[in-house]
C-alpha cells in the first residue's frame, strides 16, 4: 500500500502544490486556466453555432419592447426570455431581461431573433458556469465591452465579460 500524503513536507511546510496556490503567481496561473477553459467554451459554441450571423437589418427585428418576430407566438416554456428570467431567479422583470438581451445582441451585430435570444443565454450560462458569476451580470456587461471590442461575436464578448467580472475588473 502506498503511504498517504502528509499535510506537511519534511521541513514542516505545506506540500508544494499547496504553497503554489497561495502565491500571486499561483493565483494568476489558476485565473489563466479558467480563462483558457472559457476560451475553449467560446470556440465550441462558435463551431456548434456556425458562423457569425449578419447584422440587424430592420427596426422591427431590433425592437426591445416586444418578443422577437421570427415565429408564431410562443408558450412560456418556449420563450427564451421567460426561461432566462427563471435562470436568474425571477429577480428581473421580463422587460428588463428582454432589453438587456436585445442590447447585447445589437451591440455585437447579432440579429435580434428568438433563436439568438436563446443562443445568447446559452453562451452567458456557459461562461458563468462554476465561476460564481450571475449570467445577468455578463448580459449587462456585453454592450459596454462590445463597444470597445468591435468585431467580436457575442460568445467572445460574453467570455471576456465573464473573465473581467471574475477577476474583479468590472
Amino acid at each position: 500500500m502506498s503511504e498517504p500524503l502528509s499535510e506537511t513536507d519534511s521541513g514542516g511546510d505545506p506540500p508544494a502544490p499547496m504553497k503554489f496556490t497561495r502565491t500571486t503567481a499561483g493565483q494568476l496561473l489558476i485565473a489563466c486556466s479558467i480563462i483558457a477553459a472559457i476560451g475553449a467554451i467560446v470556440v465550441v459554441s462558435v463551431v456548434v453555432g456556425g458562423s457569425r450571423p449578419p447584422a440587424v437589418q430592420s427596426d422591427s427585428q431590433s425592437s426591445m419592447h416586444s418578443p422577437p418576430a421570427d415565429g408564431p407566438s410562443m408558450q412560456a416554456a418556449d420563450d427564451p426570455i421567460e426561461q432566462a428570467r427563471e435562470v436568474v431567479g425571477g429577480s428581473y422583470s421580463y422587460e428588463r431581461v428582454q432589453q438587456a438581451t436585445a442590447a447585447a445582441l445589437v451591440a455585437t451585430g447579432t440579429p435580434v431573433t428568438t433563436d439568438n435570444f436563446s443562443r445568447a443565454w446559452s453562451s452567458a450560462l456557459a461562461v458563468t458556469d462554476k465561476l460564481g458569476i450571475e449570467p445577468m451580470e455578463v448580459m449587462l456587461c456585453v454592450p459596454e465591452l462590445a463597444s470597445s471590442k468591435s468585431g467580436l461575436t457575442f460568445p467572445e464578448v460574453a467570455a471576456l465579460c465573464a473573465s473581467e467580472i471574475y477577476l474583479g475588473k468590472r
